[in-house]
């Protein structure tokens, strides 16, 4: 069985598009049936303060279609995890979960937008049930970028049913804005709001020193009299 699971992992990454070398993708067995999950960001390469998303395609490998009652799509795409998945993005000790949406017109593909508003290293964890069994899958972004690494497919039981058969491949970080701007430039929303607050200090310290100068004069008029 691990033999012929082997020539469908080698096989499926010789047909795989080129798009997914900005990909993560992770091979697991899940109560005995495998299924490669391909993760990454949408909209690459990802800045700061623009609109991007957490992506993911979910087939089970070696799936032979079982007529209208089968859920699987095409190719073995796995329909309706957004009613039994969710995905929690963290960045640091921040974290938040959203909601997965079918990607219309690619079977087995779901999205769940946001807006990163710090450069840093996000993680994506999937949480929920495949085929009624509990899963807790986690990719993270790598600040090489796409970079290319050995496959690794040493076994790692996650839980219960579930073992990472292999992981390859890497997903960008968001980057900072600045970097990217052009011919100028581009103003990010935190150094927008830090410029505010430094304005608003100099301000507030201004004021106070006007006050400062109209109570002295005040002070030396009412001596005069």
């Amino acid at each position: 069985m691990k033999y012929l699971f082997a020539f469908a992992l080698a096989l499926s990454l010789v047909v795989m598009p080129v798009s997914v070398s900005a990909h993560e993708v992770q091979q697991f067995e899940i109560n005995g049936e495998h299924y490669e999950f391909v993760v990454g960001s949408l909209n690459e390469p990802v800045t700061v303060d623009d609109k991007t998303g957490v992506y993911l395609h979910v087939r089970e490998v070696g799936h032979v279609a079982g007529g209208e009652a089968d859920h699987h799509a095409a190719a073995g795409a796995l329909a309706g995890l957004e009613e039994t998945l969710q995905v929690e993005i963290s960045a640091g000790t921040e974290k938040k979960v959203l909601a997965l949406s079918p990607i219309h017109d690619e079977p087995g593909a779901y999205r769940a937008s946001f807006y990163p508003t710090v450069a840093t290293t996000y993680s994506y964890r999937f949480f929920g049930t495949i085929e009624e069994t509990p899963v807790d899958l986690a990719f993270t972004c790598s600040q090489a970028g796409h970079a290319v690494a050995e496959e690794d497919t040493k076994e790692v039981v996650l839980s219960e049913g579930v073992t990472r058969i292999s992981k390859t491949g890497a997903f960008g970080c968001p980057a900072p804005k600045e970097d990217l701007g052009f011919p100028e430039p581009a103003v990010t929303m935190t150094s927008l709001r830090d410029d505010v607050a430094k304005a608003n200090t100099l301000a507030t310290g201004a004021m106070g020193v006007a006050v400062l100068a109209i109570l002295g004069m005040a002070y030396i008029a009412m001596r005069k009299k």
